[in-house]
């Protein structure tokens, strides 16, 4: 019996996706859990899985069309029975299946396990492992899985891909890109599903094109500018984002206000703090932890209005705002107070590399309290940030830059900082901003820890 595959919601805010690549087609073969299409969600693309086995009797929508949550994705069933009707299904019934799928990151080619050697154990790994490792380069003979039976997992290999993370930005070990353009491995031309569906939009022929992603990976920098006077629809990913935003700034009345800081104390701590630690160290973990430590002084900061009333959140979920090829991103740092300065900063790093590799997952971008920008990573000044929905205070860091300053009654150069704060004016007022940057100035300028 026909079996249909109703598109199930990834996130919490998914309503719809559009399809970017199928990697079937009616007639297949599909097994379990086998990668049927790449789709493009409002936060990213992923790669979709089939919980049914048999032969593809009908496709839910062509490239380039959208399907939304809860309508048929595939048919499939035994060669040559009738297609059922693909009417919606209520909205519990993605819930309801035995092997709910899940988003992997978008397909790429798959590597050969063959340098395993003769005689060696195979690999026990998954397609959606296999189809990651491709991605970011990783060899996973190299890797110890702790999965049941050896099975490489995801955190295996998030793990892997970590510490190459790591060890590029301390000097040592394979770094992420390679630093010039690559010429394609094999005549084969490697580019996620989002960059082959922008080139055939502008009818770009990917294979005259020099890579200068990893392992010379088409990268979206890569791709020619599009002509005069175009037309493109804006990508799921950004339609979300403009709603968002649209939806802020017409529903919250909101503010931003600046302050400057002497960050000599801040960048010494850094410096005294990779050398102890010996491990890379953002600004955005320093950052992090002193907005902690005074949120924890200023709750009004680290909650939200709903109707009449003040919600005060249980948690400190930081969101850090990360620059991808795809637009902002917010991976959130749960329980970030949790966390010690090392702790902290592992976690940004692996987060934002999960954002920028398309591993990350949906629960991984949700749940911010507040939120943390480091614009200054981007060579910004200062700004005028947007309230993320359903949170009062987002703070964003420029770029230390070096002013002369009176210093006990001398001239001095010294770096500063501007932070620039927006906040929900239903719930904070000029002073109430102004007593929180206070403080957080004071932690920065200060702290020794």
């Amino acid at each position: 019996m026909a079996k249909i595959f109703n598109l199930p919601a990834v996130g919490d805010t998914m309503v719809e996706g559009e399809i970017v690549e199928w990697y079937v087609a009616v007639g297949d073969e599909v097994d379990l859990d086998q990668v049927i299409c790449s789709l493009e969600t409002d936060k990213s693309v992923v790669d979709m899985t089939t919980p049914h086995r048999g032969t593809v009797l009908q496709l839910g929508a062509d490239v380039g069309g959208v399907v939304a949550v809860g309508s048929a994705l595939l048919v499939v069933g035994e060669p040559g029975e009738p297609v059922p009707d693909m009417a919606p299904a209520q909205p519990a019934a993605p819930a309801a299946l035995s092997t709910p799928p899940r988003p992997v990151p978008a397909r790429a080619p798959l590597p050969s396990l063959e340098s395993a050697g003769p005689g060696a154990p195979a690999l026990i790994l998954s397609p959606v492992v296999r189809r990651a490792a491709a991605e970011h380069g990783i060899d996973l003979t190299t890797i110890v899985g702790t999965g049941v039976g050896g099975r490489i997992t995801r955190d295996d290999l998030e793990t892997a891909v970590l510490s190459r993370t790591l060890s590029g930005l301390t000097g040592g070990g394979a770094q992420s890109a390679p630093l010039a353009p690559t010429p394609h491995p094999d005549g084969r031309v490697l580019a996620m599903p989002k960059i082959r569906k922008i080139a055939r939009e502008q009818k770009v022929d990917l294979a005259k094109l020099v890579g200068s992603g990893a392992r010379g990976s088409i990268t979206l920098a890569d791709l020619p500018a599009p002509p005069r006077g175009d037309r493109q629809r804006l990508s799921a990913m950004r339609r979300t984002i403009a709603q968002r935003l649209t939806e802020s700034a017409q529903q919250i009345p909101q503010f931003t206000s600046m302050v400057n800081v002497d960050a000599t104390v801040l960048l010494q701590r850094r410096a005294d703090l990779r050398e102890t630690l010996d491990a890379p160290l953002p600004l955005d973990a320093l950052f992090v932890a002193d907005t902690l430590a005074v949120l924890d002084e200023h709750p009004l900061m680290n909650a939200r209005l709903i109707g009449d009333e003040v919600e005060y959140f249980d948690a400190f979920n930081i969101g850090i705002a990360v620059d991808t090829q795809d637009g902002l991103m917010v991976p959130v740092v749960k329980a970030a107070d949790a966390l010690n300065i090392e702790q902290l900063s592992a976690e940004i790093i692996r987060l934002a590399a999960a954002a920028r590799g398309r591993t990350i997952t949906p629960d991984e971008l949700s749940d911010a309290t507040c939120t943390i920008n480091n614009v200054g990573a981007l060579g910004i000044l200062a700004g005028t940030p947007i309230l993320p929905l359903e949170t009062s205070t987002i703070v964003a860091f420029g770029a230390s830059r070096q002013v002369l300053a009176l210093v006990d009654g001398e001239v001095s150069e010294r770096p500063v900082i501007t932070i620039s704060a927006t906040f929900d004016h239903r719930l904070i007022d000029g002073g109430g901003s102004a007593r929180f940057l206070q403080a957080l100035v004071s932690r920065l300028e200060r702290a020794t820890t």
